[in-house]
């Protein structure tokens, strides 16, 4: 092994998936499978490595990159193609230490501790753990607003949806407005107070706060484009606008 794998192994949490010489074998295997941090040799066969680093950054636009090289006139360049850092040979065992904790680290802190899967059934996870709501009304009026994706959510189109049928009066919209405080009420009680925002009879979710399928599928996230197979919010019938918009890009890619 070499000095990367080394120290690699003494790091938790840190998983080589893939090791490459040839450029265009690195990037197939992104293409198809989650790569969160890269270290790359600027002089590589094929494509150089500072053009790997920009494809990979088409692919996972917060992609850690370090790129190593046995000179330095390429620092600028590097940098200036969204390096996290650059290396110079020969290094040491403790760079090489630095590099990886210091990534890892970085990795971190692009994560959010809020993943909604919208492929499929509708889940919500706050650190890995599945969230179980107030009901099932107050779910899917967060539903709605996950597929609001930062979007207004009306009070007049959230009851339409969730109460089809009712004639929207002030009566009957007690039902959504008490369904509206429970969820607000909920998203205090779990440390979530910023995600719901509301403006009058206006609600939409800070999309800053969490991370989804759905957004990583908009954001051209090869994986998630992979992960999608014709499914998305099962159990909502007024999902299949969004489903049908989805499937249409998908053909389109």
């Amino acid at each position: 092994m070499d000095k990367f794998e080394i120290e690699a192994a003494a790091i938790p949490d840190i998983e080589i998936v893939g090791k490459f010489d040839r450029s265009d074998e690195a990037l197939r295997f992104a293409e198809k499978n989650r790569v969160d941090f890269a270290l790359l040799d600027v002089e590589m066969p094929g494509m150089n490595g500072l053009e790997l680093g920009r494809a990979l950054k088409e692919l996972y636009p917060d992609i850690v990159i370090r790129f190593v090289s046995g000179y330095d006139q390429y620092v600028v360049e590097a940098l200036h193609d969204g390096a996290d850092y650059y290396l110079t040979k020969p290094y040491t065992s403790q760079q090489v230490s630095d590099t990886l904790i210091r990534a890892k680290l970085l990795s971190k802190r692009q994560e959010k501790p809020v993943f909604i899967r919208t492929f499929g059934t509708f889940e919500v996870f706050v650190d890995g753990k599945v969230v179980i709501f107030p009901g099932p009304k107050v779910k899917e009026i967060f539903a709605l607003l996950v597929d609001k994706n930062g979007g207004g959510l009306t009070s007049e189109e959230a009851f339409a949806c969730i109460w089809e049928g009712k004639e929207y009066t002030d009566t009957n919209l007690s039902l959504y407005r008490s369904a509206v405080r429970r969820l607000a009420d909920f998203l205090d009680s779990i440390g979530l107070s910023g995600l719901l925002i509301t403006e009058k009879n206006v609600r939409w979710l800070n999309t800053e706060l969490y991370d989804s399928d759905y957004n990583r599928f908009l954001a051209g996230d090869v994986r998630a484009i992979n992960e999608f197979q014709g499914e998305y919010m099962t159990d909502y019938s007024w999902g299949e606008s969004t489903l049908g918009r989805l499937c249409r890009m998908k053909d389109e890619k």
